[in-house]
């Protein structure tokens, strides 16, 4: 361990137990920090002043009194002063820093700095210092080396320059024994470098905001900087004191959501749940990713290899070491309490903000593997509990495997949750697995995880989900050892292939259009449809392109949507076809039919849901933009063309053609060979107190391979054209 002299300002190594008592410093890093190399260089730099001075100082003679030594100084005194050099006056020593305070908890007289009331003495610096002791970083070093010589301490830790990022066997070690390194402070100096000390007249703000809102709490690593030592004193910009942590403690409890009695009591830090802890870190950033992970090891006491370049996978070792060394169950609870407030969703809850083009493949998918991405997915857990241990059944082990998370735990069936609609034409059958955990308030419950079947036996895949998931404690469920897959990939694409063979996402973007209250009701596709309502996506089976006709502008409906307003009572159809060979995709939306008079608000649904079918069964022909294909002298040359539209297979049938009947035919039904102009808006007049009219238009793209995105917005104005009695103005032209 390397500490700084706070005489000298060197840089000291200490092997093995034999540590002198130190203070230590906590900051935010900056542009200008002081790194080992450059302290020693400064070292190096006055050594070198400090001997240039030395022999003339020894020319003195001890018998100061007699005539020779008395010419000896004087002559010392003129050569001195010819070169400038002036560091034999004590006021002339060490330069004073602005604002020091007296510390603490101490009165020591600042301007009483006479050697004989000074244990060691400071290393008179040159007079002109080094280049490297005016960066910015080093008046951090400086206040905090001033503070802990008045503190009485010799010695300080400080992280940019006491560890040798060179040596990434050193780094790794220094990760490993930090939090350890902060519990053994005798005090630690956090600097709050944005927070103003002074009431100054900017509005009404005082320090005390500033101080609610400094980066130093937002930052990862600081995180153990305020647990791990029992005393921490708190100084804003130039060195000012604000307080410690035992009077500051109620804002600190309220800004970082860590009770009191843990931020008093470090012991206390390893009594706290996993998910507690993580909540702790919920709001808290670093710059690499792997950092977010690596700042946590000490406060749940684990160590695991430092390997820079990992990203994401370095919080999912730490997951491991965790589960490897606990039985807490509050690890997988992320995400139960069914938080919804925008800020600590899982990455896959927030597509509107989100280019897809940036995600996963399988964040579009609502489901998720068993173990946390990062400490946000605990964000607003800090009241998660462990359960007492049950009296009646033994703890059983659990282990991470090769197949994910293999655990025995008590399983409810679900007949129907809120993530999967009426139309989910999947119908895998879901569980809630209960944990061992349950909020502090509500101890009669537990946390539980939403978890749906798979094609492989036993094998369970988590589904997200904003709905809290927990259940009675005295629910019955029979206990049962599965598998839940660390990451959803591994699991749902292996199943979807199974399954599907090709698959398609299309994430519908509607937020305006079904805000009025407009709902899927229908979806048509190859089978098997899945339909999230929650996470507005649609997971369908792909087009092969070995068992289709590859004809030159030959499209395939891809899906029928169908969207309905039942407090309206009128709805539209949207279909997104796709050219096999290029995979380009188009949009059409037709207009619904209406219903007027009494007639049940069910009996549109109906009518739309039957056109639906028709319009599935025979598609017709629509005229599309396309680019010339097949020998075309301009491949991005457009044109319009009329093309044929067909319905590509369902998995394992044969195509044949449907005869599509008339019998049956209610409204607006196509027929073979209709000629259908593509449309990307349709039009329909709502039924309100007055007539309003409404314009929906439509654009899809592909953004990745396998994902479709479908955005529709709408716009709702009032018309002056009222319909004539009887007449239907919701028939298509």
């Amino acid at each position: 361990m390397r500490l700084i002299n706070v005489s000298t300002r060197e840089v000291e190594e200490f092997l093995g137990t034999d540590i002198p008592q130190y203070a230590i410093l906590s900051h935010t890093w900056g542009t200008e920090e002081v790194t080992l190399h450059e302290m020693e260089a400064i070292a190096r730099y006055r050594r070198s002043h400090d001997s240039h001075r030395q022999p003339a100082t020894h020319m003195v003679s001890p018998s100061a009194g007699s005539p020779d030594a008395m010419k000896l100084m004087l002559l010392h005194t003129m050569l001195m002063a010819f070169r400038g050099d002036r560091s034999h006056s004590r006021h002339d020593r060490a330069p004073k820093l602005p604002a020091l305070t007296d510390g603490y908890d101490g009165d020591e007289d600042d301007e009483d700095d006479s050697d004989d009331n000074s244990s060691h003495r400071t290393m008179v610096p040159p007079s002109s210092p080094h280049s490297f002791e005016r960066k910015a970083g080093y008046a951090k070093i400086a206040y905090a080396c001033s503070q802990a010589e008045r503190d009485g301490y010799r010695y300080v830790w400080v992280d940019t320059c006491c560890i040798d990022k060179r040596s990434s066997a050193e780094v790794s070690e220094a990760i490993n024994s930090m939090f350890s390194w902060y519990q053994r402070a005798a005090v630690c100096y956090a600097y709050l470098e944005d927070v103003h000390s002074d009431d100054y007249a900017n509005g009404y703000l005082t320090w005390k905001d500033h101080f609610n809102s400094s980066r130093w709490f937002t930052r990862g690593w600081t995180l153990q900087e305020l647990l791990a030592p029992r005393k921490v004193v708190f100084y804003a910009k130039g060195w000012r004191l604000l307080g410690t942590k035992s009077s500051l403690v109620k804002m600190i409890e309220k800004i970082t959501r860590v009770d009191e009695l843990t931020l008093l009591e470090p012991r206390l830090i390893h009594s706290a749940s996993v998910a507690q802890r993580m909540a702790w870190a919920a709001n808290r950033t670093t710059t690499r990713p792997e950092d977010m992970a690596y700042s946590l090891l000490g406060i749940f006491g684990v160590n695991t290899p430092i390997i820079y370049g990992e990203g994401e996978n370095a919080f999912l070792r730490l997951q491991e070491e965790i589960i490897r060394r606990s039985d807490d169950h509050s690890i997988f609870a992320w995400g139960t309490l069914g938080q919804d407030d925008g800020t600590h969703l899982p990455h896959n809850q927030r597509h509107h903000n989100t280019d897809l083009d940036e995600l996963d493949y399988d964040e579009l998918t609502g489901t998720a593997g068993v173990l946390a991405r990062s400490p946000r997915d605990f964000a607003g857990m800090e009241h998660v509990v462990n359960a007492p241990p049950s009296t009646t059944q033994a703890t059983s082990d659990y282990s991470m495997t090769n197949k994910g998370l293999h655990i025995e735990l008590p399983l409810i069936p679900v007949k129907q949750h809120a993530s999967t609609s009426a139309i989910n034409l999947s119908p895998n059958n879901h569980y809630l697995a209960i944990l061992n955990c349950h909020p502090e308030s509500e101890p009669t419950t537990r946390l539980a995880l939403l978890l749906t079947e798979t094609s492989t036996p036993n094998v369970l895949l988590r589904v997200r989900t904003r709905s809290s998931t927990m259940t009675s404690v005295s629910s019955k469920a029979q206990p049962k050892v599965i598998y839940i897959p660390t990451k959803a990939a591994s699991s749902s694409q292996a199943q979807a292939a199974k399954l599907l063979g090709e698959e398609e996402i299309i994430v519908l973007r509607t937020p305006d259009l079904l805000a009025p209250g407009y709902e899927v009701v229908d979806i048509r596709g190859r089978q098997p449809v899945r339909w999230n309502q929650e996470f507005g996506t649609i997971r369908l089976a792909g087009i092969n392109t070995t068992s289709v006709k590859k004809v030159e502008g030959l499209l395939y409906q891809l899906a029928v949507v169908t969207f309905w307003n039942r407090h309206l009572r009128c709805g539209f159809l949207a279909r997104v076809l796709v050219e096999a060979a290029s995979r380009l995709v188009w949009v059409d939306l037709v207009k619904g039919t209406g219903i007027q008079g009494d007639e049940q608000d069910d009996a549109g649904k109906r009518l739309l849901v039957y056109q639906a079918e028709r319009l599935w069964e025979d598609p017709g022909q629509v005229e599309v933009s396309m680019p010339g294909l097949n020998g075309s002298v301009n491949p991005v040359l457009r044109r319009t063309v009329m093309v044929e539209l067909a319905s590509p297979p369902s998995p394992g049938a044969e195509e044949q053609a449907r005869n599509p009947g008339t019998s049956e035919s209610v409204g607006w039904v196509l027929r073979p060979g209709h000629e259908l102009k593509l449309a990307s808006s349709v039009t329909f007049t709502e039924k309100w107190e007055k007539d309003y009219q409404r314009t929906v238009n439509a654009k899809v793209k592909r953004k990745k391979k396998g994902v479709i995105e479908l955005s529709m917005s709408s716009m709702l104005w009032q018309t002056a054209l009222v319909a004539q009695k009887g007449e239907d103005i919701d028939q298509p032209s």
